[in-house]
């Protein structure tokens, strides 16, 4: 442990009144460890992210050639990202 993290560990369990050694059960024992991602969401979100930039890019070109090609674009994007959040709702 650094000198910089002990002495706010110290500092922490001093100002909750407790033992250091108290202190770090407490932040076991309420902590919570959550899994890494699998690939498959991983390559989920990259989907959804490539699907934002889309958006922006609709968003720009309607502002700039008028909004009936850019709906049309933008309705055939959110399909693609309601059937992706559906995927990842359902687990796969």
């Amino acid at each position: 442990m650094a000198t910089e993290e002990y002495y706010s560990l110290k500092s922490k369990a001093r100002l909750a009144g407790i033992t250091r050694s108290e202190y770090i059960r407490g932040c076991i024992q309420s902590s919570v460890v959550k899994g890494r991602l699998s690939s498959e969401l991983m390559g989920q979100i990259r989907q959804l992210s490539g699907m934002a930039n889309n958006v922006n890019q609709i968003a720009r070109k309607a502002n700039a050639v008028g909004y009936g090609e850019a709906h049309r674009n933008c309705m055939d994007t959110m399909k693609g990202l309601d059937h992706i959040i559906k995927r990842i709702e359902d687990g796969g």
